[in-house]
């Protein structure tokens, strides 16, 4: 039996392109202008990004903090409880979020875990 995750790459002048699985698209709520982002760490990960810029600030503390882009990203996108469920990127264009997501890593930096 096929593996019903799998994914087709599509060439398209010169360009790789990968259809995405209904199952996928569906879980991720895909729609026209998304952005998908990987990780290629051990095992290959795949999230929905909003186009949201990360503040500097912020970007500059989480690689203080996790070193490389992917664990970066995978944080922001990661919802956490300490935000009420949210993911830290979805709050970063509110000011109000911005501070509440800068008060989490600024938890993280002095090893409060909890």
């Amino acid at each position: 039996m096929k593996n019903k995750l799998t994914l087709n790459i599509v060439v398209i002048n010169n360009q790789y392109y990968v259809a995405i699985p209904k199952t996928i698209e569906d879980k991720l709520e895909l729609s026209s202008g998304d952005q998908i982002e990987f990780s290629c760490d051990p095992h290959i990960k795949i999230w929905k990004s909003k186009s949201i810029n990360v503040p500097t600030d912020v970007f500059d503390k989480l690689m203080g903090l996790f070193k490389t882009e992917d664990y970066v990203f995978q944080w922001l996108n990661k919802k956490q409880s300490y935000l009420q469920g949210n993911a830290p990127i979805s709050m970063l264009s509110d000011p109000g979020g911005k501070e509440a997501v800068l008060g989490l890593i600024e938890r993280l930096e002095q090893g409060d875990f909890s």
